[in-house]
């Protein structure tokens, strides 16, 4: 390996996928980037940015349609077994065994790479401790909650010693706390361990954690730098804005969004955070207080965003009717709900109101019972205990008839691969 040369370099990268209308559609268009040894880079874009794609690339799973890449000095195109005999990948869907033990899907990783018994003394305490697996080494993967899912995926993927990580999307569809806990483990990794890291997200306020930031979208590269770097590209176009009286941040919100000089506009706190285009001169709307402040990596991502596609009309969601009034009715009551399954407790007596027109977040850790509660909701499973309504119909009397007012979109959605849209 040359330390001199970036740890994954990519000049004119292109990559493009014949779709079944026989229609070619690029996923990579003439990409130059450069990733540095023992830093932690953030690959960022939206889904369809390529982020996959290049990570497959470096993988040596899939080859370029022109341009060059080398990973660690190697060129992927010419020794692709030998990038992998370096790196470790992570995959957005990481195959782990659910029939498995966590210590045996570990062992299976290890047998693969042909981790030494040796080896595995030594690198299995650290990383049962850095991942808090150490009590479930004999629990079956398909017993763990999502997020101890992906802590023993990452895991396995280090069983051995890489030169560099990659990880794709690793956070996807995990709460709040473990995904915490799994960024935690990443910048220990970099920290301690000087190891290089890859990680691509779609969530703009991970890469703000990141030493770089690699920024996609449709393919092509945004920008490449420090994420404080892409957030001064927003600097002195970023507000927090307070509604006037008796208006909400949402109404405000979309107020906002149908000026053309709006780049983004998000509620926060009651309030709206508010980015301006650069060259903006028109007046704020009459009775609100603007109060400059510094932006973030996220105002800065969306700033870029603004400069290279042109804002879709009615993208957002229309708010301007959902004000909450005192009788105002309720699309949904839930009344000490309970659902008990054997001796297990997954929903335990919680109570709340939905109005009508209002946004409702239902949040929690993975277990909390957030998936339950919608499936009571739907109709779909049997409360154990309490009253449950979905615009005033009794679910518990008629779960047809309640299910005939709602959409919903499951976590494992079942759309079948094989139709076209």
């Amino acid at each position: 390996m040359n330390s001199s040369q970036p740890a994954l370099q990519a000049r004119g990268l292109g990559k493009s996928f014949l779709q079944a209308t026989g229609e070619r559609v690029a996923a990579l268009k003439d990409l130059s980037i450069d990733v540095e040894h023992g830093a932690l880079t953030a690959l960022v874009g939206p889904d369809g940015a390529g982020k996959t794609t290049l990570m497959r690339l470096a993988t040596g799973l899939m080859l370029a349609d022109q341009g060059t890449l080398t990973v660690l000095g190697i060129d992927v195109r010419e020794r692709p077994q030998a990038v992998q005999e370096l790196i470790s990948y992570m995959p957005q869907r990481f195959g782990l065994y659910e029939d498995l033990s966590v210590a045996e899907n570990m062992d299976l990783y290890a047998d693969l790479h042909g981790v030494t018994p040796e080896e595995r003394a030594q690198r299995y305490p650290m990383l049962m401790e850095m991942t808090a697996l150490t009590n479930f080494r004999r629990r079956l993967a398909g017993r763990l909650s999502g997020g101890m899912k992906q802590k023993l995926g990452l895991a396995c993927t280090l069983v051995r010693s890489p030169q560099l990580l990659l990880l794709d999307e690793p956070t996807v569809g995990v709460d709040p706390l473990s995904r915490r806990e799994l960024w935690e483990i990443v910048q220990r990794l970099v920290r301690e361990q000087s190891l290089t890291v890859l990680v691509s997200t779609s969530y703009l306020d991970e890469a703000e954690r990141c030493q770089r930031a690699i920024v996609l979208h449709r393919g092509q590269l945004l920008v490449q730098a420090a994420p404080l770097e892409v957030a001064q590209r927003a600097a002195g176009r970023v507000y927090r804005l307070t509604p006037a009286a008796n208006q909400p941040a949402r109404v405000l919100q979309s107020t906002l969004l149908e000026q053309a000089d709006t780049v983004d506009a998000v509620p926060e706190g009651g309030r709206v955070r508010y980015v301006r285009s650069q060259l903006s001169e028109t007046a704020l709307p009459p009775g609100l207080t603007a109060e400059p402040i510094a932006p973030s990596f996220e105002d800065g991502f969306m700033t870029l965003l603004a400069g290279k596609v042109e804002r879709e009309r009615g993208a957002h969601i229309a708010v301007k009717a959902v004000a909450r009034r005192d009788g105002a009715s309720r699309a949904v009551r839930v009344d000490r709900l309970v659902k008990r399954f054997g001796q297990f407790t997954a929903v335990d007596q919680i109570s709340f109101d939905v109005q009508a027109g209002e946004i409702f977040g239902l949040l929690g850790p993975n277990g909390a019972g957030k998936t339950t509660t919608f499936r009571m909701l739907c109709g779909l499973l049997t409360p154990s205990a309490g009253a449950l309504y979905v615009a005033d119909t009794d679910v518990r009397k008629a779960p047809t008839s309640a299910r005939a007012r709602l959409g919903y979109v499951a976590q494992k959605f079942s759309l079948y691969g094989a139709l076209s849209v």
